[in-house]
This record gives structure tokens, sequence and C-alpha cells, in this order.
């Protein structure tokens, strides 16, 4: 990865400097194609003023020629109109009518011929006559011959209607004269107006194409920086893409160092911890069986013979037969966490660890305790310990005990049967046999005669006050009889645990608060530990693409140099809470 970041660096430089030179490049082909761009604008501008003159000179043009073309269209439908016969009336005319005359030698005055009846008649016997009058080149009539016609126009009776009285033929004849002079004068009008816009559109057809050459180079200019911003793009994204890769390697190989790191603290303690585990394993068989003999028996005897049954009989057997077992087997530390004793000293239990053995049995046994308790230290601490579960206390004095017992059966609340004799109520049978039925996915408890839903939070705990009891073998098959009665020994140790708390109470408090701190970090380092195993097992692709795991691994290890940190501290604070109980022996003796 090293040398693949090392590799990706140098093309991410080649790829920002071949960036830079297309930079400079677009930036000039810009800045010329805006230039251009500026000149072909300004050029547009001019010919479209020009185009706008132009248009201004052909409308003025046709303007004057729409004067003249409908008299001229006029008198062309007429000429058209006229029939062989016509032509030959007036062709038949030895003396013609003087306006038939007139209007004869006005046409043979445009048609540039002597103007003569004679003439006149000649031409009219040509087939081609009209052909030739509609086909008349009325763009190229002199000066001079406007002038002559013009007079002839000028006479009051030189009008088609008036001629046309005199004969139909020569009233057509009389409408293109007329026709010609009128249209003749305008065109001298209009000539150089269309020579002007003929001028003008050549020079515009000129500017016209120069623009669309400058056009096309533009769009050329264009285009090609469009390439260029294209191929820009392009190593941009390259660039991009480079840039990501180069920070992921590193990403990666930050994370596989943490990796490897992580993993190599937690390889240490994982080691650690499956050997304490294999270990522990390896004793479970012997551990178990004492612990279940401890719970099954040791609950009715003082400290001394309790100790007496575990290190001088059961584990002695034990040995004796190869059983695996802990050497320093401990029952309270065997079915117990510190986190749960420091509550139960809390809420009453005394500290001392005969009376931590008696919590032990009373919450880890599978029937329901009866407890010896003549100085009430036991219903002291049930009472605390469920208070916030609405415990019920009750005695069977009470004559309603029984249907307190049904609710709190039925609710799942505690109940505390207080000040019991040597003897028990018959009606408690069927809660101390646990005798529940089950129907569908409803437990049923059957009192008396009655059937009650038994609900699984409920609890059930019984004391007695009287210091030596004697009971018959079924209430000890029923129940669990757990002696809290104080000796000498059990007072002995409290009263040192009290006097250790009045002398040094910061030790204590240190105590507690490690106590709960070392529970709340390995609750969490499991909970790490977990994940860990989780994101393992769960984890696709690369280990290094995976930030979370490698998070997880550096809190799990910094937890556990905490909770390594902490029960250094705890070690050190419970040697001088012993030699503070050392001194306060030797000061009290």
């Amino acid at each position: 990865m090293s040398v693949e970041l090392e590799e990706t660096k140098v093309q991410l430089a080649t790829f920002q400097k071949e960036c830079d030179d297309y930079l400079i490049i677009i930036v000039q082909q810009k800045r010329d194609a805006e230039e251009q761009e500026k000149t072909v604008a300004a050029h547009s501008v001019k010919i479209a003023e020009e185009e706008a003159k132009c248009k201004v000179l052909a409308d003025a043009a046709q303007k004057d020629l729409d004067e003249a073309l409908p008299a001229l269209e006029e008198a062309m439908k007429s000429l058209e109109a006229l029939r062989k016969q016509d032509v030959g009336e007036i062709k038949a005319y030895t003396k013609p009518p003087e306006l038939v005359e007139t209007v004869l030698i006005a046409v043979m005055i445009l048609r540039l011929s002597e103007p003569t009846w004679a003439e006149a008649k000649r031409q009219l016997g040509d087939p081609n006559f009209i052909k030739s009058l509609v086909n008349f080149d009325k763009d190229n009539i002199s000066d001079k011959t406007l002038k002559r016609i013009g007079q002839f126009c000028s006479k009051p009776d030189f009008k088609p209607d008036v001629v046309g009285r005199v004969s139909f033929a020569a009233k057509s004849l009389c409408m293109w004269v007329r026709a010609m002079e009128v249209y003749g004068r305008i065109f001298k009008v209009v000539e150089p107006k269309k020579k002007r816009l003929n001028d003008a559109n050549t020079k515009l057809a000129e500017k016209q194409a120069s623009l669309a050459e400058a056009r096309a180079k533009l769009q050329a200019v264009k285009e090609k920086l469009e390439s260029l911003q294209n191929q820009y793009e392009e190593k941009l994204v390259q660039k991009e893409e480079l840039r990501k890769k180069a920070e992921l390697t590193e990403q990666r190989l930050d994370r596989a160092a943490k990796l490897v790191q992580g993993l190599g603290g937690e390889r240490v303690r994982w080691e650690a911890s499956v050997k304490n585990l294999e270990e522990m394993m390896g004793y479970l068989v012997g551990d178990c069986l004492v612990g279940a003999a401890f719970m099954s028996y040791a609950g009715p005897f003082l400290s001394d013979y309790r100790d007496e049954l575990v290190q001088e009989t059961w584990l002695k057997q034990i040995r004796e037969l190869n059983i695996p077992c802990n050497p320093s087997y401990s029952f309270v530390t065997f079915l117990s966490k510190p986190t749960v004793v420091r509550d139960w000293n809390i809420q009453g239990l005394p500290s001392d660890p005969f009376s931590t053995e008696n919590g032990v049995i009373v919450t880890k046994s599978s029937r329901w305790p009866l407890m010896v308790d003549p100085q009430g230290q036991a219903i002291k601490w049930i009472k605390n310990m469920e208070k916030s579960k609405s415990l019920k206390v009750i005695d069977l004095q009470q004559p309603d005990f029984l249907r307190t017992l049904e609710n709190a059966v039925q609710f799942g609340s505690p109940v505390l049967l207080q000040n019991v004799g040597e003897e028990l109520d018959p009606s408690l049978g069927p809660i101390l046999n646990k005798s529940l039925i089950k129907k569908g996915n409803r437990l049923i408890i059957r009192l008396g005669d009655k059937e009650v839903d038994y609900n699984a939070d409920f609890k059930f705990y019984i004391t007695t006050k009287l210091s030596n009891p004697h009971y018959a073998p079924e209430i000890s098959t029923k129940t669990t009889i757990v002696n809290f009665a104080v000796k000498e020994q059990g007072l002995e140790d409290q009263l040192l645990g009290i006097v250790v708390r009045k002398e040094r109470p910061e030790l204590e408090e240190s105590k507690d608060k490690l106590v709960v701190n070392i529970a709340s970090s390995k609750k969490k380092l499991a909970d790490l530990e977990d994940e860990i195993l989780r994101l393992l097992s769960t984890a696709q692709g690369s280990l290094l693409d995976d930030e979370v795991l490698v998070n997880t691994l550096q809190s799990s290890k910094k937890t556990s140099e905490d909770v390594s940190e902490q029960l250094v501290v705890a070690q050190q604070t419970e040697a001088k809470i012993d030699a503070a109980r050392e001194v306060c022996v030797q000061t009290l003796r």
C-alpha cells in the first residue's frame, strides 16, 4: 500500500500539471473566443442595419411600381381579350376616326415606328401584333418617347372610356399606351433606386459572406474550446479519483497500523482470557458440585461449620476422587458478582462473608428461602431490596393473608411472610412446592379452592425470629433454610467492618467506587468484545475498509487498559482495608 500510495502521488502530480496547462490554454482560447464573438456581434449589428436600409429601398421602389402595376395589368388583360375581328375592325378603316388614328399613332411612337396610319395599318396585319404589345420592353422606354407619349396622354379625349365609344379595340390600345406612359415615367424614378438597391444587396451579400466565415471560425473556436473543456473536466475527474484513492490508501495505512496495534494488544488479553476460561472450565465440574452442595445443605449452619464442610469434607473428598476443582474455591465468588454484593450491602445486608453467603443462597436457591433471623437483619435487607417492587408484608395471624398472597402471585409482587413458628400453614403448600399447572400459554396454581394465574416475577420470603427452631424434615424439603443468626464470629466480623468503615471511610468509599467502575468497565469490555466478534464475522471485503471495527478495537484496547489499572488499584485498596482491619483488631484486643 505504501508503494501504491507513492505511485498514486506521482500520478496525481502529473495530472495536476496537465490540468494547469489545460487551464492556461482554455483561458487563452476563451479570451480569443470572447473577442471574436464581440467582433461577430458588432458585424451582425451593422449588417442588420444595412439589411434594414435595403429593405427600406426595396419597399420604396416597390411602392412606386405598385402605382403603375394595376393599370399595366388591366391594360394587359384588355390586350389579351382582343380578338382578331376586333383588330380587323380597325384595319378595315380606310379613313379611321380621329381618336382611333391618334391611338394608333401613339402606339407606333412607342414601338419606334413611323407614326402614320399606313404604318399602323401594316403592323395590324401582323398576326403577332398583340403578342408583341404584351411582351413590349417597357423597362427601356426613352425619355424622348415618354415626352411625346405624354403629349397624347394629356389630351382630354385620350382616355379609354372616350375612345371606347368609337372602337373597343382602340380602347384597349389606349389603355396600353397610357399604362406604358405611367410605367415608363415611374420606372425612370424607380430604376436609380433599384440600382442603389442592387449595389447595396451586393455589398450586403459580401458582408454576409464575411460574417458567415467569421461565425464559422467562431464556431470552430467554440468547438475547440468545448473539446478542451471536456478534456480538462476528464482530467479533473481522473485527478479527483486519484486524490480519493490516495486518501483511501492513507486511511487504510492508518487503519492497518491501528488494526495491528489493536489486535496485538487484544491478543495478549484474549490469550490470557482464553487461558483463564479454559482453566475455569476445567474446574467447572468440581466447582458446580461444591456450589450445589453448599446451596442445598450449608444454609442452616454457622460460618465455622460451613468452612469445615467445604474445606475439610467436600473439597478434600473431591481431590481424593481426582475431580477437578478450583484450588482457591469461594462460594461467594463462584455464584455472585461484586456489584450485586455491594448493592446488598447498601440495602442493609452486613458485609461479612457469612451474611454474603446467606444473600447468595436466598437469591440463587430454587426453593423459597426460610430465614432464621432473630436479630432482624434479613427482614431489613429484604424490605430494602424489594421496596421498589411493592413488597407485601404478611403474617399468619392476619385474617386476609391468603388473599394478599393470591394477589401477589397473580400480579408478580414479592411477599415477605414474617414471624412464622416451627410449623407452616398447610395452605402455603402449593406455593412452597411450586405446584404449577400449564394450560396453553398460562401457568396456573391452585390456592385453596381457587385457581390463580401464576406470574413468573412472584417472589416469596419467609422469616422467623426463633433463634434455634426445630423444623420437620418435610419443611426442609419444601424450603431453603438460611441461618441469619449472628454468633460470636459473625458479630465480630460485622463489628470489625463497622469500625473500619468509621475509622477509614475513604477506603470503603474508594472500594465501592472501584467495584462499580470495574463492573462497568468489564461490561463495556464484554460488549466491545462481542461487537468485535460480530464485525469480524460479518465483515465483507478488506478489514481495512471497516473503520467501525478499527475504532472498536481501539476502544476495547483502552477499556482493557483501564480495567487492568482499576484491578491493580482495587487490589491495593483491599490490601489497605485488610491492614486497617488488622490494626483495628490489635487495637480492640
